[in-house]
């Protein structure tokens, strides 16, 4: 009986199943002998072999979700109740009195491939090459850019006809400054380790300082809440306090996206760049879906500016809907209005 149950797995891919009586018939085993690939959108079907008795509840292990009224031969699971990417998924199926378990290995990933952006018909501004950008923010008509590295973290105002230097406040030089946001008339800074964040106002005058409990990268304002990142492939939505009301996860066709660092709210879609690329992502956050690659390594000759480090700098001007694109060490902001803004589709 052990030997064929082995054979089984290996043939639909199970893990172990109790008895060989529940099998996932959809979706059907690939080409990865690690696990199967599942899209949001898609319907996993699990089937009862044994046809005396119809199931009479699911439970699931992880979250001891109970699905009770089955009734039927087959259970019919969305897989957008999974997480992106690796799921280790337990079942436990009570029939006729019998419970019979199933473990899975499922990949899940998104049903929409991004729609792939190359930036073109830009123009330049002058950006300090020993800024290490760690946030770039429109506001007020002005650019506010955040700088990291302990012992050189700055605050700064920045001319957006131009790139000159408006103002310059110099941080607590036992910090690394991160990602930055205006939220309401303050201008809030996360730090990355230090468990910390700082508001200023418009002049960057230091007015208060509260405790943040999360590794500090990325944030943003999307007109109610603020947004913040952590590296990994989640975004955090913060109480007016610093804490997290709620989060999601950022994924693709490939699955999970993570590295998610520097964020910039634009048209009802989040923007982020990816660290260690020259790639910024567009995320509906509605879903965690990502929609458009946009690909900036074309802008940046590095073998001129072998000393540039990665893009890490995104803001916006809504008003003439253009952004701003720079990275640590650049030797220029990117100034780019993209035409999917006129299109209504995107």
């Amino acid at each position: 009986m052990f030997k064929a149950c082995l054979s089984s797995f290996m043939l639909l891919s199970l893990l172990l199943l109790s008895g060989c009586g529940v099998y996932l018939v959809h979706p059907q085993p690939g080409n990865n002998a690690q696990w199967k690939v599942v899209k949001y959108n898609d319907t996993l079907i699990y089937h009862l072999n044994n046809r005396k008795f119809k199931l009479d509840s699911v439970v699931n292990a992880s979250n001891k979700q109970v699905y009770y009224g089955v009734d039927s031969f087959d259970f019919r699971w969305p897989a957008s109740q999974l997480n992106p990417g690796i799921n280790d998924v337990r079942l436990s199926f009570y029939s006729g009195g019998k419970k019979r378990q199933s473990a899975e290995r499922l990949y899940m990933v998104s049903d929409v491939e991004p729609k792939q952006i190359s930036i073109d018909d830009y123009e330049l501004l002058s950006h300090d090459e020993a800024a290490f950008t760690q946030g770039l923010l429109w506001h007020n008509h002005q650019l506010y850019e955040s700088t990291g590295l302990v012992g050189e973290s700055t605050l700064r105002i920045l001319n957006p006809q131009n790139g000159d230097l408006v103002n310059k406040q110099f941080l607590n030089d036992k910090i690394f400054a991160e990602g930055i946001s205006f939220y309401g008339d303050k201008l809030v800074l996360l730090t990355w380790k230090d468990g910390l964040v700082y508001e200023f106002d418009g002049k960057l005058m230091e007015k208060s300082m509260h405790p943040y409990k999360q590794e500090g990268w990325g944030l943003t304002f999307d007109g109610k809440h603020l947004i913040a990142s952590n590296g990994s492939n989640e975004l955090l939505y913060l109480s007016n306090t610093y804490k997290i009301d709620s989060s999601f996860q950022v994924f693709n066709h490939r699955g999970a996206v993570s590295y998610l660092n520097e964020l910039e709210y634009i048209e009802g879609k989040i923007w982020a760049n990816v660290l260690g690329s020259d790639q910024v992502v567009v995320i509906n956050p509605q879903t965690g879906k990502v929609e458009l690659e946009i690909d900036a390594a074309a802008c940046l000759d590095r073998y001129q500016y072998p000393n540039a480090g990665v893009l890490n700098g995104i803001a916006y001007n809504p008003n003439d809907k253009i952004v701003y694109l720079t990275g640590k060490n650049w030797p220029f902001i990117i100034v780019w209005r993209p035409s999917f803004f006129d299109n209504s589709n995107n």
